[in-house]
Formats: C-alpha cells, structure tokens, sequence
C-alpha cells in the first residue's frame, strides 16, 4: 500500500529513536516516527511526511494504554508538549535514556563497544524529578481570536498553550507568569504576529519594530529561581524604541505586584528565528545578576550568572554531572592522588562549570569560550572561587583553539561541553591533529555525540559512557564519556 501525506492509521508503538520520538510500523512494514505516545501503546495516527521506507506522523488517540503506563500529574498533559514522557514511571525513563544511548552510538555511531563500557543512566533520585528547572522560557503568540497567549508550546505545533501550572516550576513562577499575563494585557502589549515574512510586513525602520502595530511586540518571557534565591524576569521583544517606556512601566509594575520578582529585564531580538535569547538589553530593573552554587569535588562553588547564561536548568543534576566528569576524569590518571597533572583545557567553557570543577585537580586551567560575556563570567567566578589553580580564559572558536595548541602546548586533559550541534568540525580536526592524552566529553544530544565518537575512535579508545539525567518528564539525556589516547602500538595493529 502507498500511503501519502494526510493519511490515518493505527499501529503499536514498540520502541523510541534516539530523538525520543515513538516507533511503530504500519502492517506493510514501514516505520513511522511518532511525535508523542509511549512504547507499548496502540495508537491512531496522522502521517506527516512520507518517504519510500519511514513516515514521521503527529498522535492523534490512544487506542490503548502501555503496560506501566501512569496517570499523567500534570492539568496540561494531553495538550502541551513540554513533558512527553510523563506518563512513564521514572525507573523506565532512566532504562530508556540509557537505550537511547547505546542506540545513538550502535546505529548512528556505528561503533561496538565492550560490554559495560556505557553504563546505567544515572539521576538525582525519585524526589527530583519534579519541580527541578531553575529556568523556563515562555513564548507569546496570538491565538485564534486574536488574543495574546502566554504559555508553553502544543505538542508537535507552535501554538502556545496558556499553562497555569508547571509541575517542573515553582508556584512563585506560576504566579509571575499570571501577573505578567494580568499587565502585559494592561499595558496593552500584544504577541508579535508568527510567520513575518519580507512580503507580511511593514517596511522596517531602523531600530523599530517590524510588526504592523507598534504595540505587537511580545516574543519570550524567561524566568529564573537559582537555587540560591531571586527571581529574575527577562522580557523579550522586537525592537521597539516607541514601547520602551511601556515596557520600563511594566517591568516596575511586575516588582511591586509580585515581591518575590527581585530583577527585571528587558531585551530585543530582531531575528525572526524562533530562539528565546535576547540579542541586546534595553534596560535592567532590580538585581539583574544571580547566583548559582554548587557542591562539586568537595567544596562548595558560586556561580555569578546574568540574565541570557547558559546554565544547566536542573542545579541538582548539574552538580551529579559535573562530580561525575570529574570521576571519569579521574579514572584516565590510574594512581593520581592530589593533582593529577599540570594542564587541563575545557572548550566551550561557558560560565566555567566543568573548569571549576576540574580546576582544584591541575595547577593550570585554561577555557575557551565564544560568548565574550560568558568569557568575563568565567573568569570572575574563578576568582571568587579563590583557590591556588592558575585560572585562564579566552574568547574564541576553533580556529583559536588551534593556535592554543600551538602556542600552549597539548593539555593532560581536554573537556568540552558544546551545544547540541556538537562539536565544530575544525574543534575535532584540531584535536585530532595535536592527541591531547585524555578528552572527556559532555554531550546534551546522543547523536551529536555518537558522531563525534565516532570521528574521534580511530585515535582514542573510550573508555566509559555515563548517562546522566537532567530532564525528567522528557527524553533529553546528557552524557558524559571519558576516552584515553589508543598506544601507537595498537593504532598500528
């Protein structure tokens, strides 16, 4: 049977990608990704996109309900998309994040690793698997009548839902999106209209918005609630010097309605992509810096962050995965006590989580990051830390990292921690090129990380692979893998 685009079925679910997405296959024997659904589930279906082997397809109903299947918590689970696997007990969310895993690297990676070489997911415990994120961003679209909505995105769509509870958030956060609801419609801001494209819009002013009305302007909200305390509010607009003003009278508004709020700030992005991260500040109100602090290699250590730092968003997980590069770290230096070498580089080094805790190990520590704020945070943080490692950090990308090996010599110790893309090509051929002895490798995406395992295997052996969860509810996984140099004795064999 031919199918098309449109049509409907019903399958059983039987397993997930490595995307986190469903499989199931259609009785001709055809594989089809599910956004949505559980393994163990008969399900009706709608095929999106149709190839001459695979079909992706959106969920339509649940015929029949998993085995374990539980109750979903959540007042929003049947519509928002923020917490797909919800309705699977923890304990097999760890199993299938450490399957997730071991296929990314098999199938993707093509690479056969020794039994126990990856190993079980690990996670906080039970208690943590809700109400975990120190962060979350909101988006602002217009519904169906026009209205602004405020809220969280559908399941497999960009319509936003207007969540009044987050089982991953605080009730203070809650409260803050209510209130900012109550004053963005007082103040008359409204969502910026989706899909603006060079023929949908206004010629652009300089500086301006693009938007027809000069009040259509909300894009994000973020929140954030460090562990340490404070609440910070970032809204993100379209450029819109003539609502500056608005916008200053309702971030005061917001601070004096809600006393937890103790920052607010404003941003613009002018790129339509969808990416919830300002491009410039506008103005700030209150305390627009927090803190962050840690528990990592026996010491406790603070992390100033500004309102667009990447940090993890689950600080008790970070903690797990940062101590847990260490000890695979650790493990690369058979008989190290104290220090267990002179240099350690960490690349992609954002605010310095992986350097801080590598740091107290090496007499130098060197990080290489591209976001010059991130940069300058680093390297306040290490001061703070007052310790006797030697800290150094530097803005570049790959390219620089290529002149550092140059310049600096080959470390005793290279991580990184890059974004979900991976590492940069020339980052794995500069690797590739000087065989630093040791790399440990931190990886938010599977097949990222398979791929660049598998680059990296002819030169190196890995030597562990350790899942650690940082997003319960979802089937976003970090990883973290440690790999030694292989002896030329073996590369030749």
């Amino acid at each position: 049977m031919a199918y098309q685009s449109n049509d409907t079925l019903e399958l059983e679910l039987h397993g997930l990608s490595p995307d986190g997405r469903t499989v199931g296959r259609s009785d001709e024997g055809m594989t089809i990704f599910v956004r949505g659904g559980l393994p163990g589930q008969r399900v009706r279906v709608r095929l999106c996109h149709v190839k001459k082997r695979m079909a992706e397809a959106e969920l339509l109903d649940v015929l029949r309900h998993a085995p374990d299947e539980r109750n979903a918590p959540c007042p929003h689970a049947d519509e928002c998309g923020g917490c797909p696997w919800q309705r699977l007990p923890y304990a097999r969310q760890l199993e299938e994040k450490t399957r997730i895993v071991q296929d990314s690297l098999r199938r993707l990676g093509r690479l056969d690793l020794p039994e126990g070489v990856i190993r079980p997911a690990l996670s906080p415990g039970e208690r943590a698997e809700w109400g975990y994120r120190n962060k979350m961003e909101f988006a602002f679209a217009q519904d169906a009548s026009g209205r602004t909505a405020l809220g969280l995105r559908a399941r497999s769509s960009r319509t936003v839902i207007p969540v009044t509870q987050c089982l991953l958030q605080s009730p203070q956060a809650m409260t803050v999106l209510a209130d900012l609801r109550e004053l963005c419609e007082k103040f008359r801001l409204v969502a910026a209209p989706s899909g603006r494209s060079g023929k949908e819009r206004a010629p652009r002013r300089k500086g301006f918005s693009s938007s027809v009305r000069q009040n259509d302007i909300l894009r994000f909200a973020v929140i954030r609630e460090p562990q340490d305390g404070g609440c910070l509010v970032e809204l993100i607009t379209l450029p819109s010097p003539q609502e500056a003003s608005t916008v200053r009278k309702l971030g005061s508004a917001l601070m004096e309605k809600n006393s937890g709020v103790t920052g607010f700030v404003h941003s613009i992005r002018a790129a339509e992509s969808d990416v919830a991260y300002g491009e410039q500040t506008v103005f700030t109100l209150g305390e627009s810096r927090l803190s962050e602090t840690l528990a990592l290699q026996g010491r406790n250590v603070t992390f100033a962050l500004d309102h667009n730092s990447f940090f993890q968003v689950n600080s008790r997980a970070a903690e797990l995965l940062y101590n847990t590069a260490a000890e695979l770290a650790a493990s690369l230096f058979p008989g190290a006590t104290g220090l267990w070498g002179k240099e350690c580089w960490d690349i992609y080094c954002g605010a310095g989580g992986l350097a801080l805790t590598m740091g107290p190990h090496f007499s130098r520590m060197f990080g290489l990051e591209s976001v010059a704020q991130a940069v300058e945070l680093a390297a306040r943080n290490a001061a703070a830390a007052g310790e006797n490692t030697e800290y150094r950090f530097e803005c570049g990308d790959a390219a620089r990292l290529e002149r550092c090996f140059r310049e600096r010599g080959v470390p005793d110790l290279l991580v990184t921690d890059p974004p979900r893309a991976g590492m940069d090509e020339r980052t794995v051929q500069a690797i590739l090129k000087h065989r630093p002895p040791r790399l440990v490798l931190v990886s938010c995406n599977p097949a990222t990380l398979a791929r660049d395992l598998a680059l990296l295997a002819p030169a190196y052996d890995i030597r562990a692979v350790q899942p650690v969860d940082l997003f319960p509810q979802t089937p976003h996984v970090e990883t973290v893998a440690a790999l030694s140099l292989t002896s030329p004795g073996k590369q030749e064999a």
